[in-house]
């Protein structure tokens, strides 16, 4: 892993109200609070914002002009801190469909769970007792967001993966309508001057909004402005500044279990042993996630490396 992406991840702020804990003035809220990604892209309101984030990431393969929500009866949220996952369901004007989730933290079997969910999308696909029907299948694009894992085996410097099905051989496409775009946020270290694209805004926005005071001037892509707009604290209600303050206390109780679990383990010795282990498993040329996953130590216990 390089260093520059080493110290972008744990130079992340550990809780995702950290200017709250600093006593600073919120301006925005973290779009990957469950509720809160939910007000900004899964209510009627945000349609425009959905269209235009979603025309982002296609770049130029399909321009949607026009979503409507579908029932999500496959919801993706796990109560666990640990790993929560949400999200939505939404097919354009042509009866393309996109699932769009966000993975907050690395969970065991997740490319199962990503391909499990879409085939459910595929299957309900066919018509309800029309016996006639040929398999003509729309398409479906499965839309994957991970906020503070990586994908194994994937390079540092590669924060976008297209994976279709391909004939193995010859690389060629062997299915073109199914689609799986994973989007690894944690790797995208670009700076202002460095933001190229529609979808490189949105990905700055997403990562650093919770941290922004106000509207950055250079974020111009479609969409943006109402982005912010649903994300503003100002702009939220009496419920959902309840709700933000609830989120805050939970991550906090979370973090003093965990602490004092890992407390316990320094006490008997084996603290000393992971770090052993961890720095072994750098040598050897691991990554961060993977450290992290094979040692149950946390990203900010690996500073000590």
């Amino acid at each position: 892993m390089s260093e520059e992406l080493k110290e972008n991840i744990i130079s992340e702020p550990s809780g995702i109200y950290e200017n709250n804990i600093r006593g600073l003035p919120v301006t925005y809220i973290n779009p990957f609070e469950d509720w809160v990604f939910k007000r900004i892209f899964a209510s009627e309101t945000s349609k425009e914002v959905v269209k235009a984030f979603l025309n982002g990431i296609l770049r130029g393969k399909r321009q949607i002009e026009t979503i409507v929500y579908g029932k999500n009866e496959y919801p993706g949220e796990i109560k666990n801190e640990s790993g929560s996952v949400f999200d939505f369901v939404c097919t354009d004007i042509n009866g393309v469909t996109f699932l769009v989730e966000v993975q907050r933290q690395e969970q065991e079997y997740f490319k199962e769970r990503s391909l499990f969910y879409t085939s459910r999308l595929i299957s309900d696909l066919a018509p309800k007792g029309d016996k006639k029907w040929k398999y003509n299948l729309k398409e479906i694009y499965s839309i994957s967001l991970l906020e503070k894992f990586c994908l194994p085996d994937t390079k540092d410097d590669v924060y976008l993966h297209n994976v279709s099905l391909c004939n193995t051989d010859t690389g060629a496409i062997f299915y073109e309508k199914l689609h799986f775009i994973y989007i690894e946020v944690m790797k995208f270290v670009k700076k202002e001057a460095e933001l190229k694209s529609d979808l490189d805004q949105w990905i700055y926005a997403l990562k650093h909004a919770s941290k922004m005071k106000e509207e950055p001037h250079f974020l111009k892509a479609p969409g943006l402005e109402q982005f912010f707009y649903l994300a503003k604290y100002a702009n939220l209600t009496t419920e959902e500044r309840n709700m933000y303050r609830t989120a805050q206390q939970v991550r906090w109780d979370n973090q003093n279990v965990k602490d004092f679990e890992m407390k316990k383990v320094y006490e008997k010795g084996e603290y000393k042993k992971a770090l052993e282990i961890a720095a072994k498993l750098k040598y050897k040329g691991y990554t961060l996630a993977e450290i992290v996953e094979l040692t149950d130590l946390s990203v900010d216990h690996l500073k000590e490396l």
